[in-house]
């Protein structure tokens, strides 16, 4: 096995206008100032403010802080040309720091050799086949930081130069200035079969954007791979990325195998560092963007892709967290800052720090709304209007008569009233008919013009009435089912109402075929998925229910529960699944109820105590939708792996208005088409599953060993050549256990080499809930991008 060695040389350019050994401008000639002349024992001096910001990037990447540093120069320095003044000086102000990095749920800690203070010689361009030398920015003061060689994958070199540009805004050493537009690097790249060292290695130079970086180390990895199992002999080179092409192209030989090294300027006193700046640097700690965004997840609870987007900025973490101290819910502000707040901010064109939206502002709008004083529609307005006019919010409302009406007592008296002017519609609603419901709703909106809360209407609507509305929507199953001639087969789900105990018909069921008649759980498909994800979003957005109960086979449910819990794990009111081994039997007087009607009548009775949550009833016991696993057809048949008590989160569907069940079984029907399911097992062929490319298979879940290992030698029955192949073609590999295991591609030499070509773990997923997230994706992301960012985020929680 051949183990990756790589790591880079980052360069940061500081300043276009000023030197960075002097304070005149970029552009004057050596004559013009005598400190830049290239007179024999002419003294560098370090800009102040170079100096400063190279200091903080120092402590910011946990580097020990050198009081003190020689002049040096670097080896192989480029000539130039002579109306450009260098010093040629370059300054090691800080050491042995690390940072620490996680990609597919696999931490590790990059070394920071070294961090030092240079001058920005000139860099490459590329134009029309032709690569030339840029010298415009000569003299600029540049931060050059070398690495460890812990990096194995060009992944890695990318998550690292991200979260550097983290870390350079979090320190606010480059101001107005995107920090990736100033960030370019070198990677030195070679290949050594484990455990030796490498002999050579291949500098990549002036990868100038994270993405180039990623792409050009990968395929020089395996451009060096092909050339050494076929038994060739990698020499040491300089070479650049083609991106037109897709791969490296020669540049210059080289003798060297190791980065830039430096020679001691002679007669030169060192540079010492201000004693306040360093005193400064020493006292204050830091918290890290990663460590921030485990202590947001953390504290309050909220989701991971949220959390990475509030902390990729400074300013943003900074404002969500203020927000907080200011009275807002921890998971309302991080919803609204990512979706709406940011279209607003870019709608407007202000950043978030200068912007009249201040904390305590985000925080009174979002309290009016969690109070039900504004609706959404309203909330939107009032943000739109800060951002405009520098009002606040109590202004905007009294001046556009925002306010909604939500105080209960004066809604009542408007409720009861159009009640007792509509006797025939109020009849229809106490018989169980709930379509005159919407017509009583719209008067009374009318008659508030338009600032009564709908729910709130139906909620008082329900109560006057005495109406408890349980929707029952079946899917079908055996708990509807029948046995002819010793087979079960698929019932009809008029039978259900058969099955509720008198008490529980007090308030008021109605029952809805989702899936067509007859239909037993192993006959689904993706369009009784979207029929039922219709159903449900329907019921939730008409207000009508104070539950919904699911029926459903057993054999599939473990798939089914799971891509509900993805799509509506904020419903505002329970879903409850139920099933059963058995179809109901019919009853004698007295005899004791079958398990269809005793979970059936349990799930009822669930969706009414509860308020919201994801439920799944069966005997006696309450399981979660995440990790279901159906085991046998017995009593406790059905128990949760990895996961006990998930009943709410954050459902994808949140607030993405009506659903057309049309589109969504297309959409389902597609991501079933681009996946493919495969349990490992010695003997297993990886050329037939590469195959299944051809056929339009991008998407493979692989079922592995315990916590994620596999075969990965070089042969016929290994998955090596499925990863490598596969990755090339752009598919996905996302791994769940065969045993009751979390994948984390950790303690196996397989398993790191199955995540050295792009496999995915699914963390404690399940294999069934892990295709039921992909589905729920699938419904909700506009690009295979958008996916692997959810799949990757839901494996690591």
């Amino acid at each position: 096995m051949y183990q990756s060695k790589v790591f880079l040389e980052v360069r940061i350019l500081l300043s276009t206008t000023e030197k960075a050994f002097c304070s005149c401008h970029i552009g004057n000639s050596a004559g013009s100032c005598p400190v830049c002349r290239r007179e024999e024992g002419a003294l560098p001096a370090v800009n102040s403010q170079t100096a400063r910001r190279a200091y903080l990037l120092a402590h910011a990447l946990d580097c020990v802080l050198a009081d003190k540093a020689d002049y040096e120069r670097p080896k192989g320095s480029p000539s130039l040309p002579p109306e450009y003044s260098l010093s040629g000086a370059s300054l090691k102000i800080g050491s042995d720091g690390a940072m620490d990095i996680e990609f597919h749920r696999r931490k590790k800690r990059i070394s920071i050799r070294e961090v030092r203070i240079e001058e920005d010689a000139g860099r490459l361009t590329h134009q029309n086949g032709e690569t030339r030398m840029d010298y415009s920015q000569a003299g600029a003061p540049s931060i050059r930081i070398r690495t460890g060689t812990e990096f194995e994958l060009g992944e890695e070199t990318e998550i690292f130069l991200t979260e550097l540009r983290r870390r350079i805004q979090y320190m606010g050493i480059l101001k107005g200035v995107p920090p990736e537009s100033v960030i370019r690097c070198n990677a030195y790249v070679s290949l050594a079969r484990y455990p030796n060292n490498p002999d050579y290695t291949v500098k990549l130079r002036n990868l100038n954007s994270f993405n180039f970086a990623r792409k050009a180390i990968n395929a020089e990895l395996h451009r060096q791979e092909e050339i050494l199992i076929s038994g060739g002999t990698v020499e040491s080179e300089s070479r650049i990325w083609n991106e037109r092409q897709d791969r490296t192209e020669f540049h210059q030989s080289r003798e060297s195998v190791s980065a830039v090294s430096t020679v001691p300027l002679q007669g030169k006193p060192s540079f010492a560092c201000p004693p306040a700046l360093l005193a400064e640097l020493r006292a204050s700690a830091i918290e890290h963007p990663s460590e921030r965004q485990n202590r947001l997840i953390e504290a309050w609870g909220i989701a991971r892709t949220r959390a990475e987007f509030i902390c990729d900025e400074k300013s943003r973490a900074d404002f969500y967290e203020e927000s907080i101290k200011a009275g807002a819910d921890p998971m309302d502000a991080a919803h609204w800052l990512m979706s709406d707040i940011t279209g607003l901010l870019r709608k407007t064109g202000k950043k978030i720090q200068d912007s009249p939206l201040s904390p305590r502002r985000f925080a009174s709008i979002l309290a009016l709304y969690r109070e039900r004083t504004i609706n959404s529609r309203m909330a939107k307005q009032i943000l739109l209007a800060v951002l405009e006019t520098d009002k606040d919010p109590a202004i905007l409302m009294q001046e556009h008569d925002w306010t909604q009406i939500s105080d209960t007592t004066q809604l009542r008296l408007i409720v009861q009233k159009t009640i007792s002017d509509n006797p025939l519609e109020a009849n229809r609603l106490r018989d169980g008919d709930m379509a005159p419901l919407e017509f009583l709703t719209g008067l009374i909106m009318k008659k508030t013009r338009g600032l009564a809360e709908p729910g709130i209407v139906k909620t008082l609507l329900k109560e006057e009435l005495r109406i408890s509305l349980v929707y029952i929507l079946a899917m079908g199953g055996t708990i509807t089912g029948s046995v002819d001639n010793g087979e079960i087969i698929g019932g009809d789900a008029k039978i259900l109402r058969t099955m509720i105990e008198p008490e529980l018909t007090a308030g008021h069921i109605s029952i809805e075929p989702v899936a067509p008649d007859r239909l037993l759980s192993e006959e689904i498909q993706p369009m009784d998925w979207a029929r039922l994800v219709h159903a449900i979003s329907q019921k939730i957005a008409s207000g009508t229910a104070n539950g919904i109960v699911v029926t459903h086979g057993t054999d599939t449910l473990a798939y089914t529960a799971p891509l509900i819990y993805w799509l509506f794990a904020d419903s505002p009111v329970p879903i409850v699944f139920t099933t059963s081994n058995t179809p109901p039997a019919v009853l004698e007087p007295g005899a004791t109820p079958d398990e269809a009607r005793l979970n059936l009548n349990k799930a009822i009775r669930l969706a009414r105590e509860k308020e919201r949550g994801i439920y799944v009833v069966f005997g006696d016991r309450v399981l979660s939708p995440i990790n279901l696993k159906f085991l046998r057809p017995a009593l406790y048949g059905f128990t949760n792996w990895n996961s006990q008590d998930q009943h709410r989160g954050a459902g994808f569907l949140n607030g993405l208005g009506e659903t057309d069940p049309y589109v969504m079984g297309r959409l389902l029907a597609e991501a079933a088409d681009r996946l493919h399911l495969t349990r490992i097992y010695p003997g297993l062929r990886a050329d037939r599953l590469l195959a299944l490319t051809e056929t339009g298979v991008t998407h493979f879940f692989l079922e592995l060993y315990e916590k994620g290992t596999g075969n990965m030698k070089d042969s016929d029955y290994s998955l090596k050549q499925l990863l490598i192949q596969g990755r090339r073609r752009g598919c996905r590999f996302y791994c769940t256990s065969q045993q009751e295991g979390v994948v984390d591609f950790s303690g196996y030499s397989t398993s790191r080499r199955m995540w050295r070509e792009g496999a995915i773990p699914m963390g404690s997923l399940t294999t069934e809930t892990a295709m039921a997230l992909y589905f729920a994706a699938s419904l909700v992301c506009d690009s295979l991008e958008e996916i692997d960012e959810l799949m990757e985020a839901a494996g690591q929680n």
